[in-house]
């Protein structure tokens, strides 16, 4: 079991180059199913299970990254969310919820500082492992950061208290990726 996670962990890659459409075989209602397991079951700090997330395809998804597009101003940093309206066949939006994170620093003021820290790492899992996994299912992706721009254009039904982690853009990939390296970098143990 081991070997086959690390296998599919190696495997995912970063895929810019994409088709506006999912692999043969593969349903939206799959990538759907996944996503939510996945949220459902990523440990969050004293499982406060503070991980949100929506799926953007079709007309939603070309008008939030057109939003996205129209609101940055300089030419360069317009061409990747272009790209991801034009090419990617849909958008996972990751959020932490900062009303959990709120009730969990005045639940344990002790703690209170960590745990804006504390959703991050729980986020990242979250999104790493649901890359992962569409990769499993043959989809390409690439994660972005366009935050701010992305919370400005999304639905009115999305919470105010949903804080944008990130976006995992996803399509039938359309060439594989190229060669990795890696560095040396050894994980060591001290006994």
């Amino acid at each position: 079991m081991s070997a086959t996670l690390l296998k599919n962990v190696a495997s995912r890659r970063t895929i810019y180059a994409l088709k506006n459409e999912l692999p043969a075989g593969v349903t939206l209602k799959e990538v759907q199913e996944t996503v939510q397991a996945i949220i459902k079951d990523t440990p969050t700090a004293f499982n406060s299970q503070v991980n949100r997330a929506v799926i953007l395809t079709g007309a939603t998804h070309k008008k939030v990254w057109d939003q996205v597009v129209k609101s940055i101003d300089a030419e360069d940093g317009k061409k990747r969310p272009a790209s991801v309206r034009d090419e990617a066949y849909g958008s996972i939006i990751f959020f932490t919820d900062d009303k959990v994170t709120e009730k969990l620093q005045g639940d344990f003021p002790a703690w209170a500082a960590a745990f804006p820290q504390f959703a991050d790492h729980s986020s990242g899992a979250a999104q790493i492992t649901s890359w992962t996994a569409l990769e499993t299912l043959g989809l390409g992706g690439h994660l972005q950061h366009y935050n701010g721009y992305v919370k400005a254009a999304l639905p009115d039904k999305i919470p105010a208290s949903w804080n944008v982690a990130a976006q995992l853009c996803f399509g039938a990939p359309v060439e594989k990726p190229g060669a990795k390296e890696y560095i040396d970098n050894p994980v060591q143990i001290f006994d």
